[in-house]
């Protein structure tokens, strides 16, 4: 099993605790960047079609997340106060489905 990489919350604190607070949030946005790029790449290209499959798959995967991690629901919730994430966009493209 891969270990675990290194929180981005926890290095943030340590910044915040020596009074780094630029350094702090630089490191958050490169956290949030992270995810944010690493699900991005996961997900595309996707069919339209199947968008709402992604809806639901995305909603559960966060649902468990929140479930097993204290903290984590109220920590999102304050954050989506202050933080404000780009549009995604959409390309359409036709390709063939992929086979299994």
């Amino acid at each position: 099993m891969k270990n675990r990489m290194s929180s981005f919350i926890n290095l943030s604190n340590r910044m915040i605790a020596e009074g780094r607070t630029d350094k702090a949030v630089e490191i958050m946005l490169d956290g949030f960047r992270f995810y944010s790029d690493r699900v991005i790449k996961a997900l595309y290209p996707y069919a339209k079609s199947d968008a709402g499959m992604l809806v639901i798959v995305l909603r559960h995967i966060a649902d468990q997340i929140e479930k097993k991690n204290p903290g984590a629901k109220e920590f999102a919730e304050e954050m989506s106060k202050i933080l404000v994430f780009p549009e995604l966009e959409e390309i359409e493209k036709t390709q063939k489905a992929n086979r299994h």
